[in-house]
């Protein structure tokens, strides 16, 4: 019951619009509605018209005509047609916002692990470890990671649980990016732009590149593996991000007029 008597399906179709708290259940709408669009509900303590085949009206506009409460009224399309760009505006905005923030914070837990924890090695510890182990023995030794080390209040587990969580949730919301212009990347090929935007293919593809190599460790790590293959895409990987971090500063400078406008359009 609930779809019937609060799904916005039920009270518009694509020409007109149904007001059911003016509706006072007259019926003379449902009478002379040459494609039978429109139905009741008729109970007791609920009483009023409703749009049962929306896709059916064809916008003869009788029902508005023939309404003596003027509970139907005509859909104002260039109102709709800026209400939907409106959203689509909206949404795109929160998308490259979220974009920027996860980006920002995959860069620092990549930075924070790699200088702090992989470059961050004291010499005491380094000499402790090569006496007790042979050299690239395991994945920790090769690194040169202190796992009781504390950065900025986390120690490596923590850094490398918020690295994580941040490239997933960073990687879904450019694959999402990647597909609602997917469009425009199939343009940029078919009519030979690559050059004229060689930037954003190049963030493009250094994105797809460092997710790659950054994810597969990961699963490498979940099935018990410390081979040295996944060293080598740890490697790859914390060298093809600091590349797509430039690109991705470079980038949201170059967009940095379009965050200004779209916001001050957003608020207007």
């Amino acid at each position: 019951m609930k779809s019937v008597f609060f799904s916005r399906e039920h009270t518009r179709t694509q020409f007109i619009q149904l007001d059911t708290r003016k509706c006072k259940a007259c019926w003379k709408c449902l009478a002379n509605c040459p494609n039978q669009v429109i139905n009741k509900i008729d109970l007791p303590w609920h009483r009023h018209a409703l749009i049962a085949k929306p896709d059916l009206c064809t916008g003869c506009l009788k029902c508005i005509k023939l309404c003596e409460y003027d509970a139907y009224s005509k859909i104002d399309r260039t109102q709709q047609e800026t209400v939907k760009h409106r959203v689509k505006l909206f949404n795109k905005f929160i998308i490259n916002n979220l974009i920027l923030i996860f980006g920002v914070l995959m860069a620092f837990s990549g930075l924070t692990l790699q200088i702090g924890f992989h470059m961050g090695g004291t010499g005491e510890h380094h000499s402790k470890r090569h006496e007790i182990f042979p050299q690239s023995m395991t994945y920790e030794q090769v690194r040169e990671i202190d796992p009781g080390k504390i950065v900025c209040g986390f120690n490596y587990s923590g850094w490398s649980a918020i690295h994580k969580i941040s490239i997933i949730c960073f990687s879904l919301l450019m694959v999402f990016h990647i597909y609602a212009h997917w469009k425009w990347y199939k343009g940029v090929i078919t009519k030979h732009l690559i050059n004229k935007n060689i930037m954003v293919i190049t963030l493009s593809i250094l994105f797809i590149l460092a997710a790659i190599t950054g994810l597969v460790p990961w699963f490498i790590d979940l099935s018990g593996s410390k081979s040295s293959l996944r060293l080598g895409f740890i490697e790859v990987h914390d060298k093809l991000t600091l590349i797509l971090i430039v690109y991705l500063i470079l980038h949201m400078v170059r967009k940095n007029k379009w965050f200004v406008s779209t916001y001050a359009k957003l608020r207007s």
